[in-house]
C-alpha cells in the first residue's frame, strides 16, 4: 500500500516537472532577449597604432579604432580614456621607466567624441597641456559603461621642443614633367641649455578641387626643391609644405605654408592609381584599381616574381579588374598598375606601389 502511494506521488512529482520542462524549450528558442554574453579579452582586438606628434604649444594624439573591436563592442557602452603621465627627460626613449603622476586626463565618447575629432575610424585629440623641453608617455585605455577596462592601446611618447620657423617664398610652377616646388627654409636658433632638434625637414601635401589633401611623398623630404611628377595632365593644385623636425622617434611640426593654385601641363603622364588590391579568383589573380585622375587612355598591369618583373598588358586596359591566369599555384606575386595618357604620344605614368599576393586558392 505504501509502495502504491509512493509511486502516485512520483507520478504526479514529474507530471508537474513536464510542462516547465516544454516551457523551457519553447522559450529558449522563441527569440526570447537573454543577457549579452560578457566580452572577454580574446574577442578584442587592441589599438596598436596610438601615435603622437608635436606642434606649437601642443601634442597631437592619434589613434585608429579596429573595426572588429567596434563590432565587438557595438552593443556595449564604451569610452577611450587618455592616460597621461610625465617622462624624466633623461629617461625619454625607455617606454618601460616609471612616469611621474600618471592620470586619466580625458574621457572620449567614440559617439560624441568632443574634444576630440573623428574622420572614419581614426581619433584626433589635441593636448594643450604641454611645456617645451618635456616628455609626456600617452596611452589609451577603453572602458566599458562600468568603467572597467577592457584593453590598453600601445604607448607613445612627445617629447616637447619648439617647433621650426615658417618657410619663406614658397612657389610652385608648372614643368614639362610635372610641378616644380620651391622654398626658402628659415634658420633657428637653439635656446641655451636646450637639445638641438636637427635640421629642418618637410612634409609636402597638395589636393585638386574637391579633393582632400594627400602626401606628395610618404617620409618628410630634405633640401629646398621638389619635382611633383604624379599629377594629372591639365588639372589645378594647391600645395602645402610644412617644417619639421625629426626628433629621435617624434615629429615637431611648425607652422604649413601654401601656395597659389598651379596648373599642372598638359602633356604630363598621368599619375598612377592611388589604390591597388588583388583577389584570388578561380583560376587567377584578379587585379583591381581605382582610376587615376585627369584623362586617361587605359592602364598597364605589371607582375614582380622575385626579381624578375613583366609587363602583363600589350595594349592598354580601359578598366579594372585584370585577370592574371597565367599564375602558379602557392606562389608569391606581388602586382602595380600605370596609365596611360591619351595626349599625343601615350605616354606611360610611374608605376603604383606594388601589392604582394599568395596564390593559395588557384583551381585551373
Amino acid at each position: 500500500m505504501i509502495t502504491q502511494i509512493q509511486r502516485s506521488m512520483e507520478y504526479s512529482r514529474l507530471a508537474g516537472l513536464v510542462p516547465v520542462f516544454f516551457l523551457g524549450v519553447l522559450l529558449s528558442g522563441c527569440g526570447v532577449k537573454t543577457y549579452p554574453k560578457p566580452i572577454t579579452p580574446e574577442q578584442l582586438s587592441q589599438i596598436q597604432d596610438l601615435r603622437t606628434q608635436v606642434r606649437l604649444k601642443s601634442v597631437e594624439v592619434t589613434w585608429t579604432f579596429p573595426e572588429q573591436l567596434e563590432q565587438a563592442l557595438k552593443d556595449t557602452g564604451y569610452s577611450f580614456v587618455v592616460i597621461k603621465g610625465e617622462v624624466n627627460w633623461g629617461n625619454r626613449n625607455c617606454l618601460e621607466c616609471p612616469v611621474s603622476s600618471p592620470q586619466e586626463v580625458l574621457s572620449i565618447d567614440p559617439v560624441r567624441p568632443a574634444p576630440a575629432v573623428r574622420e572614419g575610424n581614426v581619433f584626433t585629440w589635441t593636448d594643450t597641456v604641454v611645456s617645451a623641453q618635456h616628455a609626456y608617455r600617452y596611452q589609451i585605455v577603453i572602458r566599458d559603461r562600468k568603467n572597467q577596462p577592457l584593453s590598453s592601446s600601445n604607448s607613445s611618447v612627445a617629447k616637447v621642443l619648439a617647433p621650426p620657423p615658417a618657410l619663406k617664398n614658397l612657389a610652385a610652377a608648372p614643368e614639362p614633367r610635372g610641378v616644380a616646388l620651391q622654398w626658402k627654409a628659415t634658420a633657428a636658433k637653439t635656446p641655451q641649455g636646450q637639445v638641438s632638434p636637427g635640421e629642418a625637414q618637410f612634409l609636402l601635401e597638395r589636393h585638386s578641387q574637391d579633393g582632400p589633401w594627400e602626401k606628395v611623398s610618404a617620409a618628410p623630404v630634405k633640401g629646398s626643391t621638389f619635382l611633383d611628377s604624379a599629377v594629372a595632365a591639365g588639372l589645378t593644385y594647391d600645395y602645402r609644405v610644412t617644417p619639421v623636425y625629426v626628433f629621435e622617434d617624434t615629429l615637431i611640426l611648425g607652422e604649413p605654408s601654401v601656395s597659389s593654385q598651379v596648373k599642372a601641363p598638359d602633356a604630363v603622364p598621368p599619375p598612377p592609381p592611388g589604390n591597388v588590391w588583388v583577389i584570388p579568383v578561380k583560376g587567377a589573380l584578379e587585379v583591381h584599381w581605382i582610376p587615376s585622375e585627369g584623362k586617361v587612355e587605359g592602364y598597364h598591369v605589371y607582375r614582380r616574381e622575385g626579381k624578375e618583373i613583366i609587363r602583363l598588358t600589350a595594349a592598354p586596359v580601359n578598366n579594372p579588374p585584370y585577370a592574371d591566369s597565367t599564375v602558379r599555384k602557392n606562389v608569391v606575386y606581388s602586382y602595380a598598375v600605370s596609365a596611360v595618357g591619351n595626349q599625343a604620344g601615350k605616354r606611360e605614368g610611374l608605376l603604383s606601389k606594388w601589392v604582394e599576393m599568395r596564390s593559395l586558392m588557384i583551381d585551373q
